[in-house]
């Protein structure tokens, strides 16, 4: 072998030296970023596992509340219902109690003031006839 190779097979084995020793380097840093990744990833999941749970508990609470709310909404309108009915009954007493026999009284009374009417107008009749007779006696 000449020197000229001897010097070239020696820059090789150089350069695939300083290869392999940054391959080495660059193995090294990965493993070291990947671990400090790791370490983040869990002091992430410890301080994000409590924030997860309480928004979970919150959403529980959220559907336990929106439960209670729905039943006393329907159970407010079964009670307005019922109280709207029992306003109706109540008005249909008053007005069978109360205003049918007020109704009744009135045309009683109309009848009575018709009846009234009827005999004052026959006496005032009878006084006129007996005034013009009156009038009409030569004494």
């Amino acid at each position: 072998m000449s020197d000229a190779q001897t010097v070239w097979l020696a820059v090789i084995a150089v350069s695939v030296a300083v290869m392999a020793v940054l391959q080495v380097a660059a193995i090294l840093t990965a493993m070291k970023y990947g671990r400090d990744l790791a370490r983040t990833l869990e002091e992430l999941r410890r301080e994000v596992r409590p924030v997860l749970e309480k928004a979970h508990k919150i959403s529980e609470d959220a559907a336990r509340v929106t439960a209670l709310a729905a039943t006393q909404v329907e159970r407010l309108d079964r009670i307005m219902c019922t109280t709207a009915a029992r306003i109706d009954e109540t008005m249909g007493v008053v007005q069978g109690a109360i205003v049918e026999p007020v109704r009744h009284g009135a045309a009683m009374m109309a009848a009575v003031r018709a009846a009234f009417m009827v005999i004052r107008g026959l006496r005032d009749r009878d006084r006129s006839a007996r005034d013009e007779e009156e009038a009409l006696f030569v004494g």
